[in-house]
């Protein structure tokens, strides 16, 4: 953690919400200094998480990057600023820990997948096959009769590996408001699938 230049204490909750107050009504100084008396904390937290530097330091860019666009968020009274921060950088970290252990899954299941059935081979034949086809023409139709909204958020979350809050960011909607969508889409596309 950098010492602020006014030689305040380690924790200015006052000084610190000011500062949050004057980002959301677009004072770059007040970011600047708020970066410079928390980068060092927030990019710890975030790199306990994440234990890679590269991606640490990314991570606390997102969290800058999103202290700017949210710093309207932040109330008084419901916590310090500086827990409000650290709060904001574990959670980043956390859903890019998520991010990349999916990927990882998905690498994995791509890879055993070819292992056992390599391309141009032969792979299912008759009624497991007819069957597996069936079963993906109906997801694939399942999928084209959702909601616009909830399509985008699952195909995000599934195709593109994205986390909840990525594309929360992303879309520029609540955190809520995608988990909802999500929610719904998977519900619909279960019943379609326990009914073929």
């Amino acid at each position: 953690m950098n010492a602020d230049t006014e030689g305040s204490p380690a924790y200015d909750d006052t000084l610190d919400e000011q500062r949050i107050a004057g980002i959301a009504n677009g004072d770059r100084q007040s970011f600047r200094d708020l970066y410079d008396r928390y980068d060092g904390l927030l990019f710890t937290t975030i790199d306990k998480v994440l234990n890679d530097r590269d991606d640490s330091e990314e991570v606390l860019q997102e969290v800058m990057s999103s202290l700017w666009r949210k710093a309207h968020l932040y109330r008084t009274g419901r916590g310090r600023p500086i827990t409000w921060l650290a709060s904001m950088a574990r959670n980043r970290a956390i859903d890019r820990l998520r991010t990349k252990q999916r990927q990882t899954r998905l690498r994995t299941a791509y890879t055993d997948e070819m292992a056992v059935n390599p391309r141009g081979s032969t792979g299912l034949s008759g009624p497991e096959a007819a069957t597996r086809r069936d079963t993906c023409l109906a997801i694939r139709s399942a999928v084209l009769d959702l909601t616009g909204v909830q399509r985008e958020a699952i195909e995000k979350v599934y195709f593109e590996g994205l986390t909840q809050q990525e594309i929360a960011d992303q879309l520029g909607q609540p955190l809520g408001t995608v988990k909802a969508r999500i929610r719904r889409g998977l519900a619909k596309l279960r019943k379609t699938v326990e009914v073929t």
